[in-house]
């Protein structure tokens, strides 16, 4: 059944066909997170990208049960946050929004001067949340976003909190027009930059393409010694890429 967004339509960012090197085609839309939408979003999250996000992987969070469900709850919290930006790609048929998401862009605003929330929260209860948490800490802590903003005299900035594509739609290009749009998103919102640790060979490729420019990187080896563990069948090195609007 297809579902309409109804008279509180959210901005449609873009429409467009995207297409698989096997020549099959799909329409899709990009849009606002409708705001009664979100747990729909932290389960997509969740399911799609927690697995297979290296930081995600390494700390070993998607297998326990427990710390799945303490990180959902953290990130509920982090996405509801009016700081948090979020927009989805779903399928269009007939001109109709087909309700499934299939793939998924958030963003946070920092602001020069405020407080930058990038440490372990309290009280965490599960081993793989904590170890998480230290290892997103520490591998931020090479390229801090305040150090950024300073350096590129920036009074506000759009801190990635992740990009997540379906299973079934990989090949379609949609990372792509994820790290694309991201410049548009930014003009609308007049923040000037925004920025991101690029992880994957796909994501290398999309940020490439969309004129996203590399401001750090550092070698595989290099980062285990910072981390303070092994990584296994992973890229060999690993970049982070700012936006300009």
């Amino acid at each position: 059944m297809f579902r309409h967004y109804g008279t509180n339509a959210r901005r449609i960012w873009q429409r467009c066909t995207l297409r698989r090197s096997d020549g099959s085609e799909l329409n899709v839309c990009f849009t606002d997170l409708p705001r009664e939408r979100m747990d729909e979003l932290v389960d997509f999250y969740m399911k799609y990208y927690v697995p297979h996000e290296l930081t995600h992987r390494i700390s070993g969070i998607h297998k326990n049960k427990e710390a799945m469900d303490e990180y959902r709850e953290i990130l509920k919290a982090k996405f509801a946050s009016p700081s948090t930006f979020s927009y989805i790609c779903c399928e269009e048929r007939g001109g109709k929004i087909l309700p499934d998401i299939i793939g998924s862009d958030s963003i946070t605003l920092v602001k020069r001067g405020e407080p930058f929330n990038a440490g372990i929260p309290p009280n965490l209860k599960t081993k793989e949340t904590k170890d998480f948490f230290r290892i997103l800490t520490d591998w931020n802590n090479l390229c801090s976003v305040p150090s950024l903003m300073e350096r590129f005299n920036v009074e506000s900035f759009y801190d990635d909190l992740g990009t997540t594509v379906h299973r079934d739609y990989i090949g379609y290009g949609i990372v792509y027009y994820h790290a694309a749009l991201r410049r548009n998103i930014c003009q609308a919102h007049g923040v000037p930059m925004a920025g991101a640790w690029v992880t994957s060979i796909g994501s290398v490729k999309a940020t490439k393409r969309a004129g996203w420019e590399t401001v750090y990187e550092i070698t595989r080896e290099n980062l285990e010694q910072v981390l303070n563990l092994k990584m296994e069948n992973v890229p060999a090195t690993y970049k982070y890429r700012v936006l300009r609007a």
